[in-house]
């Protein structure tokens, strides 16, 4: 569901929105797709039958051979066994594979991303020599135009580095792995994520971040740019972190003891620390249509047209999913109407 520019939902045509799911008819049986990940307007989908891709095109980010979009799922057959592939990851236009035989990449490389080594983008997959044994590698991100690879003799990192989001130091575009000599033992390493431009590094010793940092995404406290990863001192106990997950310019990480935010926030102003996300005090302003919370009780006729009057004065998208929850103050204004 949602855009459909350059056939990227897959199911056929470029019609341009979607507002409720569209079925991916090429799929028959979902029980054969092992994974499946999303670059900035194309997807890339493994099933035990092959690889599949497809959407926007331009960058040879499908990985097919050419630089045509496709509408509908094409297979990339350059793999031949899927069951060899360990993972995948898409950045904003390009893909990195890691296969039991090697590590491959393909689509934009304007700054090296692809790690090969040259700066010349590739419509199919090629394979980034500097990983000789691709069982040492541990875990592979991709940012918008970068990569960090957490392996067992090290962190690397390449690509786009006008941020200093590689964290090796500096500002130089890199276009094979370079070594984040920060880190000297992966082992201590417990997750890692890339966003646009940034990353953020969980340890055993603490939350690490660097690169962009315009936003205060790197939740260090200030809004300056880090080439080399600094620590986010909120976070005393990392073994009380569950998940983080990094956006464009912010990032929400969930813990033990509540659930936390920091960067970029919408017309507000910028979070520069971590600042927690209070779901219960939020949800008191919206008005709940599946199950009503005020004085005002409503018998199924009038409960039934105050949703269809929501429904048109609101897009689909604009009720919180799961539940049919409703701005309190356009709750107030609907009841005038009944």
């Amino acid at each position: 569901m949602g855009d459909n520019s350059y056939g990227k939902l897959g199911i056929g045509n470029g019609d341009h929105y979607h507002y409720s799911p569209q079925q991916i008819s090429f799929f028959k049986n979902p029980e054969e797709i092992i994974s499946l990940c999303c670059g900035f307007d194309f997807c890339v989908c493994i099933c035990k039958n092959g690889v599949f891709s497809w959407g926007r095109n331009f960058e040879g980010q499908l990985g097919i051979g050419n630089s045509w979009s496709q509408p509908s799922p094409q297979q990339i057959t350059f793999f031949q066994n899927s069951e060899e592939i360990i993972s995948l990851s898409c950045g904003e236009l390009f893909c990195v594979c890691i296969c039991k035989n090697g590590v491959f990449s393909w689509g934009n490389n304007l700054y090296g991303q692809l790690g090969i080594g040259t700066l010349y983008s590739c419509d199919s997959p090629r394979r980034i020599e500097f990983f000789k044994d691709p069982e040492e590698i541990i875990y592979l991100s991709c940012g918008n135009a970068f990569c960090v690879c957490v392996c067992n003799n090290g962190v690397f990192s390449w690509g786009n580095n006008h941020c200093g989001q590689l964290g090796i130091g500096n500002q130089i575009n890199q276009s094979s792995p370079q070594q984040i000599l920060f880190f000297k033992n992966p082992e201590e390493i417990i997750s890692l994520s890339c966003g646009n431009g940034f990353s953020i590094c969980l340890c055993k010793n603490g939350v690490f971040s660097w690169g962009f940092n315009i936003y205060g995404e790197l939740g260090i406290g200030n809004r300056t740019k880090q080439f080399s990863p600094r620590q986010i001192k909120f976070f005393k106990n990392p073994e009380e972190i569950i998940s983080l997950c990094l956006g464009n310019d912010f990032s929400i990480c969930i813990c033990k003891n509540g659930i936390f935010g920091w960067g970029k926030n919408f017309d507000k102003d910028v979070n520069i620390y971590p600042k927690q996300i209070f779901l219960g005090e939020e949800i008191k302003s919206f008005y709940d249509l599946s199950f009503p919370q005020s004085s005002i009780h409503f018998n199924r006729y009038y409960k039934k047209l105050l949703f269809i009057l929501a429904r048109e004065y609101l897009n689909p998208d604009e009720f919180l999913f799961g539940k049919y929850y409703l701005p309190m103050d356009l709750f107030r204004l609907l009841i005038k109407f009944i």
